[in-house]
């Protein structure tokens, strides 16, 4: 089983020495910078690709929370997300919230580089199913 930590990233505005130090305490992708999308879409596609970076954490996370909720064939929709300057806002999921589940998804985004946009909040949503063979 996987323990996930309650917590949101801190936002990141800037690269200085002392935010890089803390990035890479907080085990976030440093060196990394913060991509600017030009448009709602870009935003929605570099999201995508950050969610989906973690995607076997998240993974984790549900797996986690179905085995919790015997609910081991279920879909689980998640839903990220972003504010203007690439911080994640918070986890939401469809149907069945689950504070545990949300605090381990955003501890696994911890980390993710989020675009900044001046196209306002963006949510991206994502379900996760499993595939019987």
């Amino acid at each position: 089983m996987n323990a996930c930590g309650a917590g949101t990233p801190a936002p990141v505005t800037g690269k200085s020495a002392a935010t890089e130090s803390e990035d890479a305490d907080a085990g976030s992708d440093a060196g990394e910078e913060r991509p600017f999308a030009g448009s709602p879409g870009e935003a929605t596609t570099l999201i995508s690709a950050a969610v989906d970076k973690k995607g076997a954490a998240i993974g984790a996370c549900v797996r986690d929370f179905r085995a919790r909720k015997n609910l081991l064939r279920e879909r689980v929709t998640v839903s990220f997300g972003i504010d203007m300057e690439g911080t994640l806002l918070g986890v939401t999921s469809k149907g069945k919230e689950d504070a545990e589940l949300k605090a381990c998804v955003q501890s696994a985004l911890a980390g993710a580089t989020f675009p900044r946009s001046h196209a306002g909040v963006i949510t991206v949503t994502k379900t996760y199913e499993e595939i019987l063979q």
